[in-house]
C-alpha cells in the first residue's frame, strides 16, 4: 500500500484555506456591522457550506477565538517600532496615531467579541494576553520618562496610559459622539499629563 503524500498535503492546504476563508468571512461581516452573524451568513460569505463551518470549528466560540488570535497577531505585526530616543512629543504623536488607527479599525470586532467574552475563558485569555503586550509596549515607548519616576507613580502612569489607550475607552468616546480627531487629542493630552509633560 502506498501513501500519496501530495494528495494528503493538498487536502491539508485546502483545509487551511477553507478555515482561513471562514475566519475572514466572520471578520468581514462584523466589520460591516453584523455583530452576531449566523453560521449560514458566515458560510455564504466564505463560499462554503454550513456543514463545512462546523467541520472546522466545533462551536461559535472556537471561531471567535481563532478570529481574536488572528486580529491580535495583526495588531502586533502592524505596531510600528518607536525609538525611545525621539523627543517625547514625537513619540506620543507616533504612538497615538498608530494605536488609534488600530482601535478604529478593530472597533466593530471589539464590540462583537465583548458579547461573547463573559462566557468564554479562551476569548478572555486572548484579550488579557493582548493587553499585557500593549502594556509592555507603553513601558518601552515611554521608558525615559517612566524611569524618572518612583515605582508607584511609574506603575500608575503605565496603568493610566493603558486605560486611555484601551479599546474600551476608544469605544466609549466614539459611542458618545467624539470624532476620531477629538478622541486622539484626548489620548495625546492624557499621555502627556500622566508623564508629567502636559
Amino acid at each position: 500500500m502506498s501513501i500519496d503524500i501530495d494528495k494528503i498535503d493538498g487536502r491539508r492546504a485546502r483545509g487551511v484555506r477553507t478555515r482561513d476563508a471562514i475566519v475572514s468571512a466572520l471578520l468581514d461581516l462584523v466589520a460591516a456591522g453584523d455583530v452576531a452573524p449566523t453560521a449560514q451568513r458566515i458560510a455564504d460569505r466564505a463560499g462554503v457550506s454550513v456543514r463545512s463551518v462546523y467541520q472546522h470549528f466545533a462551536d461559535v466560540e472556537g471561531l471567535y477565538v481563532d478570529a481574536a488570535q488572528r486580529t491580535y497577531q495583526w495588531v502586533r505585526e502592524t505596531a510600528k517600532d518607536i525609538d525611545a530616543a525621539l523627543p517625547l512629543a514625537k513619540r506620543v504623536d507616533l504612538f497615538v496615531d498608530n494605536r488609534t488607527t488600530t482601535l478604529e479599525a478593530l472597533l466593530p470586532f471589539h464590540r462583537a467579541v465583548r458579547l461573547m467574552e463573559p462566557d468564554s475563558d479562551r476569548i478572555r485569555a486572548a484579550r488579557l494576553a493582548m493587553e499585557a503586550w500593549e502594556k509592555e509596549r507603553v513601558a518601552k515607548v515611554f521608558a525615559p520618562e517612566l524611569r524618572a519616576k518612583a515605582a508607584a507613580p511609574r506603575s500608575a502612569a503605565i496603568a493610566g496610559i493603558d486605560v486611555l489607550a484601551s479599546a474600551e475607552a476608544w469605544d466609549r468616546m466614539r459611542r458618545h459622539g467624539q470624532s476620531t480627531r477629538t478622541a486622539r487629542q484626548v489620548l495625546r493630552l492624557g499621555i502627556l499629563s500622566l508623564l508629567g509633560a502636559a
